[in-house]
């Protein structure tokens, strides 16, 4: 995935509704609904707003949490995105 543009794979398609702990999102294509932690929502909001590159989501959010980029950061967001391709919410493109 790496160097690969990340984007929503239903653009439009996501319903939004946010608490102070976390989110619920629901995809409209597929049907289905997902909890998201406060940092998840994050990043597919982030995605949500312009495709990005795992380089440039992992720079987005190491800025916007004021941290210096780690491997503990780039590890949680390679985690979150394998999620998000099994819950049918983002698709990679070259």
């Amino acid at each position: 995935m790496d160097g690969h543009t990340l984007r929503l794979a239903a653009p439009g398609f996501l319903e939004w509704r946010v608490w102070d702990d976390g989110c619920v999102v629901f995809n409209a294509a597929t049907g289905q609904t997902h909890y998201l932690d406060n940092f998840t929502s994050y990043l597919l909001r982030l995605i949500e707003a312009a495709p990005l590159t795992v380089d440039d989501l992992t720079e987005t959010v190491s800025v916007g949490l004021g941290r210096e980029r780690s491997a503990q950061i780039e590890a949680q967001i390679a985690g979150a995105l394998r999620n998000f391709e099994t819950l049918a919410l983002l698709e990679s493109a070259r």
